[in-house]
């Protein structure tokens, strides 16, 4: 049922009128209060025949002094009836005269400004799907319209009509609650062509911070029970040309779509709902504000390229929905889970965990994980990683001491376990550069490159220096604070996952200490970096704020003469 209930015009205060099916023998019944006199209900007043409806809506018009009751009904055969009653003595009730048939659920009527009387407006749910759209002429014969159904699909069971004071006689706008609970608004424009717009899924927005060891970011999107909305406003750099934007709004929102949208359902009040997503560009109200620029570039988040595919925008996306990256990286090395063969890891696939949010929320009904994830699916490189800081305090001390000792030549065991690494890593899977220079404690260097804009393949080396060369890289690592017992601050701050950045690790085993900072490998890039950029004294193009360089720099310089052994 709806909109059977209206405060009207009779009595000082205004009477509250109600008009509700019968559960009794077929008909409708009045009720109304008296909000002058002790707010009594009087009732029911049984009218309408035999029919048994299932659904009514009341308005009172301008027709009469005070104004009559007018009320339109749906039945159980899907008939829409018309009743009206004089707003005076004896208060006849007249009616049910036959307005249309094919529709099912709650009716909606207004009388609205056309006309000079005001026409009667009804939007109502077609019974195939979709609603019906009827008017009243109150100028000329007061004949209904025709119905006239629009937007198909969805079966709606019921409606509620305003006109606005939007136009000049104002647009008919319209809520539609569907039989999956999801609600839909409508509007139609209040000249020719009279065309109706819609649906556009209502729901409520959601909003959350995420971090992840240096990286952060705000994941943001509008949800409808399992439809996901994101709006995304895309801010190009100056040059790039309209239409190459129009190309590359349609890939990116291609491959979103189908890289997330209709893969998997979930159980929601006793239905299987498809989970499904749109991505709407826009040029206020975002969720999320891109800058695209010309690529080939490394991508973030926060910044897309003429270069990106629909498989990067996908992989974006899936941050902008909340998840982290789920690939190895020495700027989170406790991360896990990685290797996972998914959007996250390698814009491959969706899997039904990254799901879960949306499902769990919304659904009541957390899907299954899917089965074949991808090999190796929380495992890191090397086993598992912990944190030298959240050691107990009398291990702490023993692997810091460890560290200290190899920089000392104080003859430490296996001095194989402890290792002083200088690694940059960014942009999204298909766009990664991964640079790398470690050196243990036995003098034992490796050195690793990838590069997924240079047609140089991916290139390991391997070599060895003498332990005095090792000891100074350990050294430089206690001189700039890594070896203290206090941890030194992280200064990257929030980066946008996906960013290049540059990390200092030192390890004894499998526990870690690392300082992350932004990092950048153009010229172009390097506008992007807090402060002045400066040069890293090692073979790469990589800069780095001078300020963070100034600091590491000592590291930097050993571990650049350990790389030229190689």
């Amino acid at each position: 049922m709806s909109d059977f209930l209206i405060q009207g015009r009779h009595g000082t205060r205004g009477n509250f009128e109600a008009v509700i099916p019968s559960s009794h023998g077929g008909g409708l019944v009045h009720l109304w209060r008296d909000n002058d006199a002790g707010m009594t209900w009087h009732g029911p007043t049984c009218f309408g025949g035999r029919s048994r409806y299932t659904a009514s809506t009341l308005i009172q018009s301008n027709y009469g002094s005070a104004g009559n009751l007018e009320v339109l009904a749906v039945d159980e055969a899907g008939n829409l009836d018309f009743f009206w009653r004089m707003d005076g003595p004896p208060w006849t009730w007249s009616g049910p005269f036959h307005v249309a048939g094919g529709v099912r659920g709650g009716p909606s009527l207004v009388q609205g400004s056309h006309g000079d009387k005001g026409n009667f407006e009804v939007v109502v749910p077609h019974r195939d799907g979709g609603l019906v759209h009827l008017w009243r002429d109150n100028d000329a014969g007061m004949a209904w319209s025709a119905p006239g159904r629009f937007v198909g699909g969805a079966r709606y069971a019921a409606a509620s009509l305003i006109q606005s004071n939007y136009g000049s006689a104002g647009n008919l706008e319209v809520l539609a609650v569907d039989e999956a609970g999801n609600l839909d608004f409508f509007w139609r424009m209040d000249g020719p062509p009279w065309t109706w717009s819609g649906p556009f899924r209502i729901g409520s927005e959601v909003a959350f911070d995420v971090r992840e060891c240096g990286f952060g970011w705000r994941a943001a999107y509008d949800q409808a029970d399992t439809h996901v909305v994101v709006r995304i406003q895309l801010a190009p750099d100056a040059g790039i040309a309209a239409s190459t934007m129009d190309n590359l709004r349609t890939a990116w929102r291609d491959g979103i779509i189908g890289k997330w949208s209709d893969r998997f359902d979930c159980t929601g009040n006793g239905q299987r709902k498809r989970i499904t997503f749109d991505v709407q560009w826009v040029n206020s109200g975002a969720h999320h504000v891109v800058r695209v620029r010309t690529g080939p570039e490394r991508s973030n988040v926060t910044t897309w390229d003429t270069s990106d595919t629909g498989d990067v925008a996908s992989h974006e996306f899936g941050h902008m929905l909340g998840h982290p990256d789920e690939y190895v990286t020495a700027a989170c090395p406790s991360r896990t889970p990685v290797n996972t063969g998914t959007v996250m890891d390698d814009n491959s696939e969706t899997v039904a965990r990254l799901y879960d949010r949306i499902t769990a929320l919304h659904c009541g009904h957390t899907p299954a994980a899917a089965p074949g994830e991808g090999p190796g699916a929380g495992e890191g490189e090397g086993g598992e990683v912990r944190s030298i800081d959240r050691l107990e305090p009398s291990e702490r001390a023993e692997s810091l001491g460890r560290l200290r000792g190899i920089g000392a030549r104080a003859g430490v065991a296996d001095p194989d376990r402890n290792e002083v690494s200088f690694e940059v890593s960014g942009g999204a899977p298909g766009e990664r550069y991964v640079y790398r220079v470690a050196v243990t404690g036995s003098g034992a260097v490796h050195r690793h490159l990838l590069d997924d804009f240079s047609d140089e393949p991916e290139s390991e080396a391997t070599g060895r220096v003498d332990q005095d060369t090792a000891a100074r890289v350990f050294a430089a690592a206690e001189r700039v604070g890594l070896l203290d017992d206090e941890p030194p601050e992280h200064s990257a701050g929030d980066l946008p996952p996906d960013s290049l950045v540059a990390v200092v690790t030192v390890r004894d085993g499998a526990a870690v200490r690392w300082v992350t900072v932004p990092a950048a490998d153009t010229e172009q890039s390097a506008a992007d970096l807090p402060g002045e950029a400066a040069d890293v004294p090692m073979e790469t193009s990589i800069r780095l704020p001078r300020e963070n360089l100034t600091v590491l720099r000592p590291v930097l310089d050993a571990l650049h003469d350990v790389e030229a052994s190689l």
